[in-house]
């Protein structure tokens, strides 16, 4: 039996000039936008070689937080991908990776501190301009991260 080992790439996702809304970030949206990159850049083979193992895990749009799972022998080519792409449906972003681990354990750790982060910070900004339904969003996004498994 072969192990397969994965590398998770924890990113945060900053928008330049722009709100990111939540039906802009979705697994979808960030997986295509991750193909399109590595075969623009690298090539049919380069995407060939990066698919099979390629995950978008967790996407948190309240926050910008996303999880990539890859495989170890890929994970700079797909890191390298990511940062290349600048736009999300014509929205000018900006990818900025915050951790790299080995497991999912620490990489859940790494990705809940930030998240907690970022929804105080995001409550003290927003204050009252904040609705409740987004509130509740943003935080039902929180508690499904400790859900994130293999």
């Amino acid at each position: 039996m072969v192990l397969f080992r994965s590398r998770y790439l924890v990113l945060e996702i900053v928008s330049l000039g722009h709100t990111l809304d939540d039906s802009l970030l979705t697994t979808a949206v960030l997986s295509s936008a991750i193909h399109d990159s590595l075969l623009t850049n690298f090539g049919e083979h380069g995407l060939a070689s990066s698919l099979p193992s390629l995950q978008v895990k967790y996407v948190n749009g309240a926050t910008g937080l996303c999880v990539v799972r890859c495989s170890r022998e890929q994970y700079r080519t797909i890191w390298a991908s990511i940062t290349f792409i600048t736009h999300l449906h014509n929205v000018p972003v900006l990818f900025n990776l915050l951790n790299l681990s080995g497991s999912i354990r620490a990489c859940r750790k790494a990705a809940l501190l930030n998240d907690t982060k970022k929804l105080k910070q995001l409550k003290l900004v927003c204050g009252t301009s904040m609705t409740t339904e987004q509130l509740e969003l943003a935080e039902s996004m929180l508690t499904r991260l400790p859900l994130l498994e293999l």
